[in-house]
């Protein structure tokens, strides 16, 4: 007869993730990525989920890990607007070279003298 090997309590990595927090680990992970399909799906851009495990020992030689769960979303088009500069070199919408639709009936009626 063998003999029952006393219960360690280890872990491997996916019941480490699994545990870790009582599970909330796994639960932000998972929001984070539904986050990041729904930011990829609005702009059609590229994404990155990274969870990351850094491990230390602490002053009591006991193994502490802090994962860090980070996303990188797609960011959305910002667009492109025209302006032009003034005489004064200021921003402007209208284009100080063309004159207005007003402006040229009003040149138009001085030609006709009225």
């Amino acid at each position: 007869m063998g003999m029952n090997k006393p219960e360690t309590g280890e872990l491997g990595f996916l019941e480490f993730f699994q545990n870790f927090r009582r599970g909330r680990l796994v639960g932000d992970a998972a929001e984070k990525m539904d986050e990041l399909m729904e930011a990829m799906a609005a702009t059609g851009g590229k994404g990155k989920l990274v969870i990351e495990f850094p491990f230390s020992f602490n002053k009591a030689g006991q193994l502490e890990c802090s994962p860090v769960v980070k996303v990188t979303k797609p960011a959305a088009p910002v667009g492109t607007s025209l302006f032009f500069l003034t005489d004064e070199n200021r921003l402007t919408r209208r284009d100080p070279n063309q004159t207005d639709l007003e402006d040229e009936i009003a040149l138009q009626r001085e030609r006709k003298g009225g």
